[in-house]
């Protein structure tokens, strides 16, 4: 299993790339403006939610079990991954319950959650770049 861990930073990035673009593609889509629709979003979050589960396996076979010292940074950045993770399903179902049977609460839960996975999606990546780069201050210079 650890061998496998080594993929995790490898595999991260398709996940991270696909939901942060159907954030955008929702965005366009929802102010009418070209390269945006409801299927296109709903490819990028079917995509980036089976390379998020991916992504997962691969993070928790990389850092092993979890210990009661584990770091801040290390224990948000599991929590929040474990959550995208198994969120990202979720998400996959509030976007096909969009496409197939479309209405007014759907139609603002499931960009919502798009807007929301994209958001946690740059949010754990900073966290795990500070992991992989040494502390918070990574992208800084610090």
């Amino acid at each position: 299993m650890a061998r496998l861990g080594v993929l995790h930073s490898v595999a991260v990035h398709f996940p991270i790339a696909l939901l942060m673009a159907a954030a955008l593609a929702q965005i366009l889509t929802q102010a009418g403006l070209p390269g945006g629709n409801v299927q296109t979003v709903r490819f990028l979050v079917w995509i980036g939610a089976l390379g998020g589960v991916a992504a997962g396996f691969l993070g928790w076979a990389h850092a092993g079990p979890m210990t009661s010292g584990e770091d801040g940074v290390m224990f948000a950045h599991r929590v929040l991954g474990t959550a995208l993770a198994v969120g990202s399903l979720g998400l996959v179902g509030l976007v096909e319950w969009r496409v197939r049977w479309p209405g007014r609460i759907i139609g603002l839960l499931a960009p919502s959650g798009v807007y929301l996975a994209g958001l946690a999606v740059a949010m754990n990546g900073f966290l795990g770049g500070s992991l992989a780069h040494g502390g918070l201050r990574h992208l800084i210079g610090g």
